[in-house]
């Protein structure tokens, strides 16, 4: 097995409708990745260090209290939960994407503080493993320049759609 075949595996669960299946399987090409490119870390710094660039890097939620970037949320409510617990907490809940390219979160106040996270991230963490460095021997060139441009156009959609706001 590798990491292409776990984000395959990903795809065939997307597309079923088994979010959270696809979420695990993609997490854990990341956290393959991760390994990959910081060999020597312990798989929680690895995760969070590979995760920790790009979107992930720049976007921070409060969450149970505390302000967490993106990648502590994937490692530990994510990766964690659905590995350990099977199932994601009872207060985190995968919901359609506003629009088409936006990724999404919500910290939800009263009463039932829930975070919200849109389906767009799984498709941001696939990115992510695709357009790796590390992974170039894994996926043709051709994949990564496809990969690339996708990360562009959403890039370009999300500061069009800032501006406009």
């Amino acid at each position: 097995m590798s990491i292409r075949n776990r984000l395959e595996d990903a795809e065939i669960l997307w597309k079923a409708g088994r979010l959270e299946g696809a979420f695990i399987s993609v997490l854990i090409a990341v956290a393959a990745t991760s390994k990959r490119q910081f060999p020597g870390q312990r798989d929680a710094k690895a995760f969070e260090d590979f995760l920790d660039q790009g979107w992930f890097k720049r976007v921070k939620v409060e969450y149970r209290g505390e302000i967490h970037p993106m990648c502590h949320i994937f490692y530990k409510w994510f990766r964690c939960n659905l590995i350990h617990e099977a199932e994601l907490p009872f207060d985190v809940e995968i919901v359609p994407d506003p629009e088409p390219g936006v990724l999404h979160i919500h910290a939800g106040g009263a009463p039932e503080y829930v975070l919200q996270v849109s389906k767009g991230w799984y498709h941001e963490l696939f990115g992510a493993v695709v357009r790796a460095k590390v992974n170039s021997d894994l996926f043709g060139s051709e994949q990564l320049k496809i990969a690339r441009v996708e990360q562009a156009q959403l890039n370009d959609s999300i500061v069009k759609k800032a501006r406009l706001q």
